[in-house]
């Protein structure tokens, strides 16, 4: 029997306050005031490692031809990268597609 699949929507490592930081709020900054989005929205555009912070990551998404981006709190710096190395083979796809990925290799 296989283990249960761990998705990157129920990931135990994506937290932030204590709480989930899976779907991220997607912000367009280059608007006034600043739009923001909820939810898993749009089609994944790529990913920022900040060199600074290592636990966290900043994951792009279009939606009708206007970027946004979303930050995903890590409490594990090893975790952060390998997820920001697994998602790069996943650009193009929606938000909800990168939500049930099976991340399980990452436990």
């Amino acid at each position: 029997m296989y283990p249960p699949k761990t998705t990157l929507r129920d990931h135990p490592a994506l937290t932030i306050a204590g709480g989930p930081s899976w779907p991220p709020v997607w912000v367009h900054s280059k608007t006034k005031p600043i739009k923001k989005l909820y939810g898993e929205v749009g089609v994944f555009t790529g990913t920022i490692l900040h060199d600074d912070i290592p636990t966290a990551l900043f994951i792009r998404m279009v939606i009708d031809e206007t970027a946004y981006m979303g930050y995903l709190g890590v409490n594990d710096a090893v975790f952060c990268y390998q997820l920001n190395k697994f998602l790069q083979h996943h650009i193009g796809r929606t938000i909800a597609e990168i939500a049930h990925l099976d991340i399980s290799f990452t436990l």
